[in-house]
């Protein structure tokens, strides 16, 4: 399998992300951080075959709270939820809040995470495909610092190649829109509004 480092500088909230990812056989699997200067986030994702979402493990930890999510999609497609914290009340409910919502949903979308963009992009290769080209997709996002798990309807659509083999793709989720660019392992370079590459830290080792 072969491994990446990757680490953006984000944007609302301020912070640090990174992720250690490793791409083998269709499949993904990731550790990843994120560092706010109100909670620390940590998480563990594994997908199976064809980039589909099997199990995220999220943690966020702040001076006085904490709160867990561990998120599974089985192989029926049915999503379920474990959660866990410590004088976290104030944040509201957590976990999967609509599961009939989420029938047909393959992927999970951590809220401020450029790396969950990475697998609807993989499975439908948009970084090869031409310009104009449209997918749809129902999503489980988690929303953060809360980690209750949502119906989300996303859209990409292909724009064309980007320097050094990557792709421009357009992004919309209700009223949001940004215009991505994606490296040639459809991991995002520049989120606008989310987050960036730093440039330099993107490393590869096998």
């Amino acid at each position: 399998m072969a491994g990446q480092l990757v680490v953006w500088h984000g944007v609302d909230p301020d912070r640090i992300d990174a992720a250690a990812v490793l791409f083998g056989d269709g499949r993904m699997s990731a550790r990843g951080t994120s560092l706010t200067a109100d909670y620390a986030l940590s998480y563990e994702l594994e997908t199976v075959a064809s980039w589909v979402t099997d199990r995220i493990r999220v943690r966020v930890e702040a001076r006085r709270w904490w709160r867990s999510l561990d998120l599974r999609r089985d192989g029926d497609g049915r999503w379920t939820a474990t959660v866990a914290g410590e004088r976290d009340d104030h944040l509201g409910p957590a976990g999967v809040l609509d599961p009939a919502g989420l029938a047909g949903a393959l992927d999970c979308d951590l809220a401020f995470c450029p790396l969950t963009n990475t697998m609807p992009v993989l499975r439908h290769d948009l970084v090869a495909a031409g310009p104009g080209t449209s997918a749809d997709f129902t999503m489980a996002w988690i929303s953060v610092p809360d980690l209750a798990v949502h119906v989300s309807p996303q859209t990409y659509v292909t724009r064309g190649p980007a320097p050094d083999g990557g792709a421009y793709a357009d992004f919309r989720s209700g009223t949001f829109q940004a215009s991505l660019r994606l490296d040639r392992d459809g991991l995002v370079i520049d989120y606008p509004g989310l987050g960036v590459r730093i440039d330099g830290v993107h490393t590869e080792a096998s």
